[in-house]
């Protein structure tokens, strides 16, 4: 195939790294893709050449156009008019945002993604309903964020149509090169206190041995420079320094890029360089880690992780506190040197204070994370890996996943204790085959087309009796009104039935024996 394709990404500049994995798909199908941005990231996705052709929004930023309606309008019907002229074959929207829904229509050709925009006012109105992976990302960020376990690279990759092929391998070791550490992030609940920075500064001198280069916004170069003066030599100043492409070029000879802010990761995943990322507030690295096998993400520990509304709430911050700062030290020079899975973190089990080391590994059912250091399993967590394995099913028939007992594993080990799916103290293995009877009933209702009222009732009976069914029915009912495909989500449901009971039996078995240490094959489903 081979065609001409307009991909609309409106979101920030991390958001644009992840729209590259879809971008490599458009290009591998034979089309020529121009990328469709907001004035302040086209400087960004020019330089580092992410597209065929780099295209602008009229009027963002731009306070003439702003100030004049009529010019506004002028300016949009001439836009509009010079992209008919181009001879789009294809609309890929990214961002579920009115412009880029409405630009998609006003081209007159095929479009995929956003399509419309999900409100869901009068619960009887169907006509903004959202399926598929759309629907999905919608989902996920408006319920479900906390059971989400598939990357928005991989929610993105599905816009454009089936997704095949894995994520990129590992990033090839740069024992020599300089750590790279990044001193802000997009919310200040992200950011690490200036003691708890230059502590690891001075740690990573002392443990890696090599230069470390600080970098981050113009807010970030006083509290840089601070940094540079009080850790002594070995330690250069560049945060407010660098555009992205200086930054590209910076990052490109780092031995390893550290960063609590998601940005900087996936520009140095992209750039084959090894990241470790530091992930505190509402920052959800299954969805936003570094789109690469082998990086590493350290993650809090602590039960409310991730929070809502970016910690605003929150009276302490406390998620920040751990690890330590010569225990992350001790990981960065690891990485570096080319450290991976738990012989990296098993010298560090101890020394974690409450925090997780994850690691990501490429498949064919996208991006997958496991934990290096040790994490009970609980319901939630459970659910949440066989869910992940049903969406997959359902948004993309034929996918080779993992088999049930290798992806569990890489949620934690040992019996699965209680979790906050449903209250009450229900036994594990009651509670799945619950899961499995109420997944079953709905897969039937759907497969026999009820009415409106009756599907309804049906609906509200489940989520009643069926409380642990809540992030499927959110999904279906909430956001595709149940109008998604049926077919794929009758399979998807027998697969997640029978692994429900498998999941069952499981767990309420010997852990020894359920989680042996070994590769575990990939099957078809």
């Amino acid at each position: 195939m081979s065609g001409k394709c307009l991909v609309v990404q409106e979101a920030r500049f991390g958001d644009l790294i992840q729209t590259v994995p879809l971008i490599g798909d458009m290009s591998q199908s034979g089309y020529r893709t121009v990328l469709l941005v907001r004035a302040g990231i086209a400087a960004s996705a020019r330089a580092l050449s992410l597209a065929d052709e780099v295209r602008v929004w009229p009027s963002f930023g731009d306070p003439a156009c702003e100030s004049s309606l009529g010019r506004r309008l002028s300016e949009a019907r001439r836009f509009v008019s010079d992209l008919k002229r181009e001879n789009f074959d294809r609309v890929v929207v990214l961002n579920h945002h009115p412009t880029g829904v409405l630009l998609g229509r006003l081209l007159g050709v095929p479009v995929s993604g956003f399509t419309r925009i999900l409100e869901r006012k009068d619960p009887a109105d169907h006509s903004d309903l959202l399926t598929g992976w759309p629907g999905y990302l919608v989902a996920s960020s408006r319920g479900i964020r906390g059971l989400n376990r598939i990357h928005l690279s991989d929610m993105w990759r599905g816009f454009a149509g089936k997704i095949s092929g894995r994520p990129p391998g590992p990033a090839p070791v740069r024992s020599r090169g300089y750590v790279v550490i990044v001193l802000g992030g997009r919310s200040p609940y992200r950011r690490w206190k200036p003691e708890s920075l230059l502590s690891l500064v001075r740690q990573v001198r002392r443990i890696d041995g090599g230069d470390v280069i600080l970098t981050g916004g113009p807010e970030d170069e006083s509290l840089g420079a601070l940094l540079e003066k009080e850790a002594g030599s070995g330690v250069r100043n560049m945060a407010g320094k660098t555009d992205v492409a200086k930054l590209s070029v910076l990052l490109a000879e780092a031995g390893v890029v550290v960063s609590p802010d998601t940005a900087p990761l996936h520009l140095a995943a992209a750039l084959g360089v090894p990241t470790l990322g530091l992930f505190f507030a509402s920052a959800l690295f299954f969805e936003t880690g570094a789109y690469r096998e082998g990086a590493i993400s350290v993650v809090t520990g602590m039960d409310c992780y991730p929070c809502a509304g970016e910690g605003a709430a929150c009276p302490h911050r406390s998620c920040r506190d751990s690890p330590g700062t010569e225990a992350l030290a001790r990981l960065i020079a690891g990485v570096k040197r080319g450290e991976r899975g738990r012989n990296l973190a098993s010298a560090l089990t101890e020394e974690m204070a409450g925090a997780e080391i994850w690691e990501a590994e490429a498949s064919s059912s996208g991006l997958l994370q496991r934990v290096l250091t040790p994490r009970t399993l609980t319901r939630e967590r459970v659910l949440a890996r066989l869910l992940r394995r049903f969406y997959w099913r359902y948004l993309n028939e034929g996918t080779d996943l993992p088999d049930l007992y290798g992806e569990l594993v890489m949620e934690g080990e040992g019996r699965a204790s209680g979790g906050g799916c449903e209250a009450g103290n229900v036994p594990l293995h009651l509670w799945l085959c619950r899961l499995g009877r109420g997944v079953d009933l709905y897969a039937r209702a759907r497969e026999s087309n009820l009415g409106g009222g009756q599907r309804d009732r049906m609906v509200d009976r489940l989520a009643s009796d069926f409380p642990m069914m809540w992030p499927l029915l959110h999904l279906m009912e909430w956001v595709e009104g149940g109008q998604g495909a049926v077919r794929p989500l009758v399979r998807a449901a027998e697969m997640l039935v029978r692994e429900a009971s498998e999941a069952a039996e499981l767990l309420e078995g010997d852990p020894g024996r359920i989680f042996p240490h070994k590769e575990k094959a990939h099957v078809a489903i």
